[in-house]
Parts: C-alpha cells; structure tokens; sequence
C-alpha cells in the first residue's frame, strides 16, 4: 500500500512538472517548434516519464489512468472561473499599430519571429497591422488597418450563392455508403450515372466526390479526371 501511494506522488510531481514546463517555454515554442523546441521537448518527454517506469504492471496501469484522469480533471477545471488561466490567455502583441515589447518578452516573441507570423497570414509589414493578438493556443489573430481590409461582396452589396461541400463517394474503388443520404442519392443511382456519363465501373475509380448540387469530379485508376454536373435527376 506504501508503494502505491509513492508512486501517486510520483505521478502528480510528473503532471506537475510537466504543466510547468509546458507553460514556462511559452505559447510561440507551442506554435512553432525550432528544431532545439523539438531536441528539447523530446528529451522533457523522456525525462518526464522517467520515474513511472516500473516493471510492475499494476502501478503501472494505475499511473496511466491517473495521467488520462488527470487530463480530463485540468480540461474541467479551466472550465471554472478560478481556474480559467489554465489554458492560457490571449495577449496583444501589436496594439493601434505599435508593437507591445513587455508582451512580447512575456511571451518570449522575438521582432523577427513577430514579423514571420505576419508574413505567413499574408501581411507585408507592420504598417498594414492594427492590432495583432497572441492567442493562447499559439496562433497569431490579426485585425489590419482600414486601408488594407480586403473588400467583401457584403462591402459592395453583392450576393454570391451559398458554397456546399463535397463528400468523397469513392476512395480507391470502394463506396463510402454513409455519405449517400447526405447528397440524397442511392447506390444504384450513382453506379449507373458513373456508366452512363463516364463509362467507369465501381472498381475503375480512384476517387470520386460529389456535391450536393450533383456536382461529381471523378479520377480513374489509369489518371483519367473527369468533371461534370448530373443535375437530371436524383435517386
């Protein structure tokens, strides 16, 4: 019973660690791994684990459903009020047009790093960015300045058709037959449109996929592609 105990000590000391480690490297190693992030991150694993290895297999299952029950019991707690800086808070990094150096040290972002992130969401340089936040997941969210918003078709009181999503029906010559109620066709239906419009057999197709607008684009196993709409009726 004395060895069970020192080993749940162990474990909470190995999620305790850990969460500390995690959150002391910071969100921008979270979202963007160097490769010393990675070197690191590996050897914190190892080490982390280091003290649950045991070759009794009773510990050792008590310790991995502690670690999962652990998980689960931190995603609930981040859910209440005092314990919703678990998971981290957003900070802004760029603020009316000028960067905020103090968040940037808290958050252990380096200028250059900032201005990669703003290249990667598709910004020229500082002079287009508003306001830029650092979120607590890693991911930069940017609100550019006025001049350079991109314009909408609600901006020039247009309306542009609802896009639908495409289901693929056939993967490597078998039917995915849980999406057919979903584009309201049966099996049969789409068998004899693919001979009739396409003269392919189930077996002939690589992939295929289809949108609810009877929209099919179908590539056959010798890397024929083919397109078209087969709006003359459904199943």
């Amino acid at each position: 019973m004395t060895g069970i105990l020192i080993y749940l000590v162990r474990c909470g000391l190995v999620i305790l660690t850990t969460w500390l480690v995690t959150n002391f490297i910071g969100k921008k190693s979270l979202a963007r791994l160097t490769p010393y992030d990675l070197a690191i991150l590996f050897i914190l694993s190892n080490v982390a684990a280091e003290p649950l290895v045991n070759k009794d297999a009773f510990k050792t299952t008590i310790g991995v459903m502690i670690l999962g029950l652990s998980m689960v019991g931190i995603a609930r707690l981040s859910l209440t009020r005092p314990f919703k800086a678990l998971d981290g808070t957003p900070s802004i990094v760029i603020a009316k047009g000028r960067i905020d150096r103090e968040a940037l040290k808290k958050n252990r972002l380096s200028i250059p790093m900032l201005l990669s992130m703003l290249r990667v969401k598709g910004y020229r340089g500082l002079a287009e960015v508003h306001y830029a936040i650092l979120e607590a997941g890693g991911e930069l969210s940017v609100l550019p300045k006025s001049g350079v918003q991109p314009v909408t078709l609600k901006d020039l009181k247009l309306q542009a058709p609802q896009e639908t999503t495409s289901f693929p029906v056939i993967v490597d010559g078998e039917l995915d037959r849980e999406v057919l109620p979903h584009l309201n066709i049966s099996e049969a239906w789409l068998l004899e449109k693919l001979k009739r419009h396409f003269h392919m057999d189930l077996e002939e197709v690589l992939y295929a996929e289809m949108d609810r607008d009877k929209g099919i684009f179908v590539q056959g196993v010798n890397s024929v592609i083919k397109q078209k709409s087969l709006t003359d009726g459904g199943s």
